[in-house]
């Protein structure tokens, strides 16, 4: 609809980019609450699809952005300041419509739709979290909750059944935190980055100043350090919510994870995989792995010297990044060996990958070969976030990096024809002398005791006896398994250490030259292989990007089925590697890969706590799509002056916007500006015109379209003529959506009688007893019922004789007529009405003396 409009007002609805009441407490479940809204806070989600139509320059899509566009409506390409909106035309027709702006709408970060914790993504809990679903509070609470219920618990039936000990502590002060970001959230008008209020479970081998730091080991249970590695602050900066700490394998040794934390000396307690508990999750990242899969936290941060985040994230079906050794800072962080020691995000999508990983990256002074970081990061790996990003790539593998392993076989075969469906192009390159670089070991055990003797140094807590490597070995809690490699890696001396580093790191140097080389010469976007197999690893895969010091982002690929005779529904990821710093490269290529596959699957062992789906603030999702038809209904009869409700109802399907033409008489009804209302949540708008009113309503982001009976306005009118007047809907055009458009006109009416308003008069005289000849003052006062002034005339009589006939203004008349006779004299006042007012009469008296 295009008619132009004289005037447009916004009105948000209830529920409308909010903040939930808090709830804090031991057992607070999710709760939903809805509150009006600010307009949206300072983060921006710089994925294109998200900016592509900023009409408002903050590259977001806001409230602003709606009221700019509907400000728009009607307007075409020829039209000057078509410009200013053009971005908007997302369809491209030239002519901004409604059309336009639900497309538009649904870029804003918004849900007010039932909300589901379990498997939900950082985006997700933003919009839920915007739109008044849920707080942080209570995704801090829900989340520890399910630690309680599942992360010890054995729920696997089965004879081999573990429990998952992904954990090994949660924060005291974790909810305190996110109350914190919710009374931010409200006071600013929304979150301050994307992490804000997002909870968050480190590797226990990140410091924190809440928690202590045990890196696996029962020998360092009293590790309270004073203050957070580099990471971690970055992280509370961006207003993440430090959940707990989860388990790993011992001084991140192994791929495992086995760990004696908070057990008793001589014991080992096993980290399993939810999806086959009887497995291990993998190591050395390996509780942040089986954590963030069973979804006892949101996103998850682990580290990786020769695999320790790709290995758990492939065998538990999640995104793992392994950032350049340099773009984060590692101070903080108990090390295996620094050479190729990095952190980074474990997560269940990549867009939460890109969103984590924002958090983290920069230069510090205090790891020195982050000096570049600064000047190498984005602004934010998000705005890499294009499900077309693999159109027009070039992908290289090596024939040597593919097992044999039937389940990768199919897997590969089928993550090829996926890559190319996606408009990639996908060959195999060979690199001369790759074989020493992926041939080239750890450093684990000749840096080992060198630097964590500087990490004991730095940052060990004060508390802690076991000070070296040897007195950690004579503590005796230790995993027992360990005591032998520990004692090998004691014996390193400085001098064999220093030999080590010399002829590693031209190793590292070498391999980062050749296949960047590699990279270059075949004009190649990215190498991708196989981060393993089911519950395995394969030859030396995961050593190419520690040996090359290049990064690396393993993303799922999909998993073992019965007739690969293997463990069925384990996981495989596809690992993609690319150029120094180019990690958003990277991050582009696996979200359009993931976009177009999805393939991560959910353990259905952990699957959803009473309380982890909250009912959303907008329409009823259950309900039956109607017919489309529309119906008008008002009182039959009103008085005139008095205000009646007109009531715009559709039987919708699907009904995400809507633009609606109201008609009336403007002869014999007055329209109430600013009623205009709907019982829909979203963003509404007035316009008015002459007899007409309109009516413009989107949903926003993500929320659910409306389905069943549904108010799409209530008016508000006064009656001003008595007789019959009608109101019609002139015309609807609705959206779906998948954004399909129809429209209909003279589509129902309704009529109303009015009847007209019983008015009364009250008759003042300046004085009760004048003299005879002197002028007497009256002011006749006439009232009616509702909200309209009476009009008209009133005929003034003295004795019975008319004297005056005076006009009625605001419902008032004013005359003088002069005391003629002795005596006690009779003034009758009769008001001679206008329509839509009744007649009516009044009386004083007054006595004239000499």
């Amino acid at each position: 609809m295009n008619k132009p409009k004289t005037r447009r007002a916004s009105m948000l609805a209830a529920g409308s980019m909010g903040i939930a009441a808090l709830a804090v407490g031991p057992t607070a479940t999710l709760t939903s609450s809805a509150a009006p809204a600010p307009d949206g806070g300072t983060a921006s989600y710089l994925a294109p699809y998200f900016t592509a139509a900023d009409l408002t320059g903050d590259r977001q899509v806001t409230v602003a952005d709606l009221d700019l566009l509907v400000d728009a409506m009607g307007a075409t390409g020829a039209d000057a300041g078509w410009a200013d909106v053009a971005a908007a035309d997302l369809d491209g027709d030239l002519v901004i419509t409604v059309a336009d702006l639900a497309a538009l709408s649904q870029r804003v970060l918004h849900d007010d739709g039932d909300f589901a914790l379990v498997e939900a993504s950082a985006v997700e809990m933003q919009k839920a979290m915007n739109a008044g679903v849920v707080t942080s509070v209570q995704l801090t609470q829900a989340y520890l909750d399910r630690i309680a219920a599942y992360d010890r618990t054995v729920v696997d039936t089965s004879p081999t059944g573990r429990a998952l000990a992904a954990i090994i502590a949660t924060s005291d002060v974790a909810l305190e935190a996110a109350a914190a970001s919710d009374a931010a959230r409200a006071a600013n008008g929304g979150p301050s980055s994307m992490l804000d209020g997002i909870p968050v479970l480190l590797k226990d081998n990140y410091d924190t100043v809440d928690m202590p730091t045990t890196a696996g080991c029962g020998c360092w249970e009293d590790n309270q350090t004073d203050d957070d590695a580099a990471m971690v602050e970055g992280l509370r900066a961006d207003g993440a919510i430090i959940l707990g700490k989860a388990s790993l394998d011992e001084f991140a040794f192994g791929f495992t994870s086995q760990f004696s934390a908070g057990s008793e000396p001589g014991d080992t307690v096993y980290v399993a995989s939810p999806y086959a508990t009887d497995k291990t999750a993998g190591g050395s990242s390996g509780g942040t792995g089986a954590a963030i899969a069973a979804n006892l936290g949101a996103i998850g941060f682990g580290t990786d010297t020769g695999g320790s985040i790709r290995v758990p994230s492939s065998y538990n079906q999640l995104v793992g990044v392994r950032p350049t050794i340099g773009l984060a800072s590692r101070d903080g962080i108990v090390p295996l060996a620094l050479s190729q020691d990095t952190g980074g995000p474990m997560t269940r999508s990549v867009s939460d990958a890109a969103i984590a990983l924002d958090a983290v990256v920069g230069s510090d002074p205090a790891d020195p070969v982050t000096a570049e970081a600064d000047d190498r990061a984005p602004e934010s790996y998000t705005s890499y976030l294009d499900p077309e990003a693999l159109a027009g790539t070039r992908i290289g593998y090596l024939a040597s990096m593919l097992p044999a392993d039937v389940t990768v076989q199919r897997l590969w075969a089928q993550a090829v024809a996926d890559l190319e469906a996606q408009g990639a192009t996908v060959e195999e390159i060979t690199i001369e002398g790759i074989d020493p670089v992926l041939g080239e070991g750890s450093g684990s055990t000749n840096e080992f005791k060198h630097d964590l003797d500087e990490y004991i140094a730095a940052h060990l807590g004060d508390s802690v006896g076991a000070r070296s490597l040897r007195a950690i070995i004579d503590t005796g809690h230790i995993v027992p398994s360990r005591a032998s490699t520990y004692d090998r890696r004691e014996q390193v001396t400085e001098e064999e250490h220093d030999a080590w580093m010399e002829s590693h790191t031209a190793v590292l140097a070498g391999g980062r030259e050749l296949v960047t080389g590699a990279l270059d010469d075949n004009g190649l976007d990215a190498l991708v292989y196989p981060s393993g197999r089911p519950y395995g690893t394969h030859s030396t895969n995961m050593r190419l990007s520690p040996n090359t010091g290049l990064p690396a982002v393993t993303v799922p690929m999909g998993q073992a089925v019965a007739t690969d005779l293997s463990v069925t529904g384990a996981g495989v990821n596809l690992e993609f590697l690319g150029r120094e710093f180019a990690e958003g490269d990277l991050l582009g290529l696996t979200y359009a890969y993931e976009q177009a596959t999805a393939h991560r699957t959910s353990p259905e062992l952990y699957g959803p706590l009473e309380g982890d789906v909250v009912e959303g603030t907008g329409g009823d999702e259950t309900a039956e799509p109607g017919d489309g038809s529309v119906t008008v209904s008002a009182p039959a009869k009103v008085t005139a002056g008095q205000e009646f409700t007109v009531t715009v109802e559709q039987s919708a399907a699907d009904l995400y916007a809507y633009d609606l033409s109201v008609g009336f008489d403007p002869d014999t009804v007055t329209y109430v500006v600013d009623s205009a209302a709907t019982d829909d949540t979203g963003s509404t708008y007035e316009s008015t015109g002459a007899g007409e009113v309109g009516v413009t309503h989107t949903n926003l982001g993500t929320s659910p379209a409306t389905s069943g009976e549904t108010t799409l306005a209530t008016l508000t009118f006064v009656a001003t003529a008595s007789g019959s007047t009608g109101i019609s809907v002139e015309e609807l055009e609705t959206v779906t959506t998948d954004g399909t458009t129809s429209t209909v006109s003279d589509v129902a009416a309704t009529e109303v009688g009015v009847r007209k308003a019983r008015t009364t008069t009250e008759v003042d005289l300046s004085s009760a007893k004048v003299a005879k000849g002197s002028k007497v003052s009256l002011v006749a006062t006439v009232d009616a019922d509702g909200e309209l002034a009476p009009t008209g005339k009133v005929k003034v009589l003295v004795d019975g004789d008319v004297v005056r006939r005076v006009n009625v203004v605001d419902g008032v008349a004013r005359t003088r007529f002069k005391a003629r006779s002795l005596g006690r004299t009779k003034v009758l006042v009769r008001y001679l009405s206008d329509d839509p007012f009744k007649k009516s009469k009044g009386r004083a008296v007054f006595r004239a003396v000499r």
